[in-house]
């Protein structure tokens, strides 16, 4: 500790902690850096550890970064109306070269879709997910466009759709979603959703197959076929087939098949 002191730095508790006059900042690009307020300068090196850090991760939910007009990073929190210009995600840097981690993050029936894609940026990615307006597919829409994906809500609603939309809209004014109408029970319509969305001349990422009707009266659609089996799984295949030559030119892409627990609950 003596050589801290030669230096003019004072013994602290933590080699994390920064001595009196330092303040730590970050960069645009999430790279962490020193201000020397006494002495007027800058380094990349903390001034107790020489360590080279930079934020892990995406900002926490309802937070947006913003530059102002001298050029100075700032934060935007926009679910306690405030602004600040110290990076929230300072409590969670990593070192320039950090260790890979040997093991898997887990998740439960617990996790939400926010906490699965924290600290992801899925910026220029495009997602369809059906039956979007509500439940698990509303908040997967949600999350994923939070995280910067550009995210069309597939409806039978069109009304409920553009609701959605505005709820997402609510919670960050640059989310990109937009309601198209997709009714699984009408084999037509998921044609001319298909068309619609290849006319837009977009790449497509992930096809998220969410969309289900459980417990209904037994009828048949308008193609003839029992309306649980065409919605949940012969409605989905269609639109799967359908939109496998633009998930095939977006590649890296998949798609993703909502299941159930139902098939526990009959003995076959």
């Amino acid at each position: 500790m003596a050589a801290l002191k030669y230096a003019g730095l004072e013994d602290t508790d933590s080699e994390e902690e920064l001595p009196p006059g330092w303040e730590e900042r970050t960069t645009k690009d999430g790279w962490v850096y020193y201000a020397n307020h006494l002495e007027e300068k800058t380094q990349w090196e903390h001034p107790k550890s020489g360590k080279r850090k930079r934020v892990a991760g995406d900002l926490p939910y309802g937070w947006e970064q913003e530059t102002d007009e001298n050029g100075q990073v700032y934060f935007v929190d926009h679910i306690n109306k405030r602004t600040t210009y110290l990076d929230p995600r300072l409590a969670f840097t990593v070192e320039d070269n950090p260790v890979k981690p040997t093991t898997r993050q887990k998740y439960d029936g617990n996790s939400t879709a926010m906490e699965i894609l924290q600290g992801r940026d899925l910026s220029g990615k495009v997602v369809v997910i059906t039956g979007a307006n509500s439940g698990i597919g509303f908040e997967t829409a949600k999350s994923l466009a939070l995280h910067g994906a550009c995210v069309i809500l597939a409806c039978r609603s069109l009304a409920r759709g553009n609701d959605a939309v505005q709820r997402i809209l609510g919670e960050w004014h640059k989310a990109k979603v937009e309601a198209m109408t997709l009714d699984l029970a009408s084999l037509q319509s998921v044609q001319h959703f298909a068309e619609a969305f290849k006319s837009k001349n977009l790449p497509l990422h992930v096809l998220i197959c969410n969309a289900a009707v459980f417990g209904v009266p037994w009828s048949l659609t308008e193609d003839g076929l029992e309306s649980t089996f065409q919605v949940n799984h012969l409605g989905h295949f269609y639109l799967v087939q359908l939109l496998e030559d633009v998930l095939r030119q977006s590649s890296p892409a998949r798609v993703v098949v909502v299941s159930s627990e139902s098939h526990r609950l009959v003995n076959l």
